[in-house]
């Protein structure tokens, strides 16, 4: 039986129960949390006098010693023992260079989508001093698999036509790797008309400052049609250490034929030297030597070298109008200077004459691709063109260049910057003159760079003689 005395107690306990399920009730419950029955004392009262269940508390109102094991959601508790540390951000240098318009820190940061064909038609205006500017069109194509890869193939295709009637046209096509050999295929033929072509004497160290070195005293007619085929066949390969990249010695061969048509004016100083001279020549030459190749890339290198050793030779059995040889040398390095935007580039070459040479090699460089030179633009920017001629010249460059922007032109690049540089170069008929003059130039330019395989550049350059301003493309080196 049931006293009086239990029956007011039992009646309490369900009260307590009400009282604290009512407030429960008022108090917002997590969507997300699960609920799980509470445990203790009121359960255990309930159930033994019928009083209904106390409502379920969630989870997160417990503290997570209370819950049992396994119940506690992953994350939400802190680990015993210290916190884990971050490793150290290496430190950016020179990140003061950063700019908001130039988004690629490097030049060989891959872009996604971006097309192995590039192709850039351009309208051509071209100048330098006593050629004058000159117009007319080209069209550059580079096919390359990856950013920092070697053009698999390089072509352009030029023809202009300047103020003063000179007359430019050339096509030249350089393949790559295609027989899987690493190797190198090169084909170039072209046509020039200049009849200003310049003409100062031979191994003339005279200072002509103050003389009108455009004259046409110091000119004459030239017409000059030919081509050459080379080939360069892969030796031994140097692996990339580090960050230097990968070299490459190649043995180098090839076949060049050219026609020259020289007709000196009335008065001028090259028919004052050679009165009855014919200066028309053929020149047919087999080209035999080394190059080696470690260059980050071809269009506009920052890290490595390219150094070339190549012998000419010629005669009646290549064709040639007289016998006479050449040995070139060209030596070309680049370091970059903290950042690859900086960029210091180095060349020296040397180029050495024996036999009856033609009048047009006594002012060119060989190599690679013969330059013109002691003077214009790829050899001594502040002297006129082919200003020092002679059986025997070197040279030596110092250019310094730095691309601090970097331009998104829709799905191109267009990369701008700046150089400073000075030449320096000797000319003489014997090698015991060589190193009795010397001549020195200096200058500043522009420099633009599209899609990284393009280079346009503006050159200044300046001189005791004279001073040129040069708009043109590829680098001098």
């Amino acid at each position: 039986m049931v006293t009086p005395l239990a029956t007011a107690l039992l009646a309490l306990t369900c009260l307590a129960a009400r009282s604290s399920a009512s407030t429960s009730a008022q108090e917002p419950v997590p969507k997300d949390s699960e609920s799980e029955p509470s445990t203790g004392t009121l359960r255990e009262d309930a159930a033994a006098g019928g009083a209904p269940e106390p409502t379920k508390v969630p989870k997160a109102a417990l503290p997570a010693a209370a819950l049992p094991e396994g119940s506690v959601p992953a994350g939400t508790t802190t680990p015993a023992g210290p916190a884990p540390t971050l490793p150290p951000r290496e430190r950016v240098r020179w990140g003061w260079l950063t700019h908001p318009l130039s988004p690629t820190p490097s030049q060989y940061q891959v872009r996604k989508g971006q097309s192995p064909h590039r192709v850039l038609p351009l309208p051509s205006v071209r100048a330098q001093p006593g050629v004058g500017l000159m117009l007319g069109a080209n069209i550059s194509y580079a096919y390359r698999r990856k950013e920092g890869d070697p053009n698999k193939i390089y072509m352009i295709f030029e023809s202009r036509v300047s103020l003063k009637k000179v007359q430019d046209h050339s096509f030249f096509i350089r393949l790559r790797d295609l027989l899987r050999r690493e190797e190198v295929f090169e084909f170039g033929v072209l046509g020039y008309v200049d009849p200003v072509f310049p003409y100062f004497g031979i191994g003339n160290n005279n200072n002509l400052e103050g003389i009108d070195l455009q004259a046409r005293y110091y000119q004459t007619h030239l017409n000059t049609v030919g081509g050459a085929l080379t080939y360069q066949h892969p030796l031994w390969r140097l692996p990339a250490l580090g960050d230097k990249p990968p070299g490459l010695l190649r043995s180098y061969a090839g076949l060049a034929y050219y026609v020259d048509k020289v007709k000196p004016y009335d008065n001028s100083l090259l028919l004052a030297e050679h009165p009855a001279a014919d200066l028309d020549a053929r020149r047919g030459l087999i080209r035999l030597g080394l190059t080696w190749d470690r260059r980050d890339n071809e269009w506009s290198p920052g890290k490595g070298s390219l150094f070339d050793v190549i012998v000419d030779n010629a005669g009646p059995w290549t064709g040639s109008t007289d016998a006479w040889g050449r040995f070139s040398a060209n030596f070309r390095t680049y370091w970059t200077l903290g950042v690859d935007k900086l960029v210091l580039a180095h060349r020296l070459s040397f180029d050495a004459l024996w036999g009856d040479a033609p009048l047009v090699p006594l002012g060119e460089f060989g190599g690679l691709l013969p330059t013109d030179g002691l003077g214009g633009a790829a050899a001594g920017r502040g002297w006129m063109r082919r200003r020092y001629i002679g059986r025997l010249k070197a040279f030596g460059s110092l250019e310094l260049r730095f691309e601090p922007l970097e331009l998104k032109v829709r799905r191109h690049t267009l990369g701008i910057g700046l150089k400073g540089f000075v030449d320096l170069g000797v000319v003489a008929d014997r090698m015991q003159d060589l190193p009795k003059h010397w001549h020195v130039s200096g200058g500043t330019g522009l420099q633009v760079i599209w899609d990284r395989f393009a280079v346009l550049r503006l050159d200044a350059g300046f001189s005791r003689e004279s001073f040129g301003i040069y708009f043109i493309n590829e680098h001098a080196f």
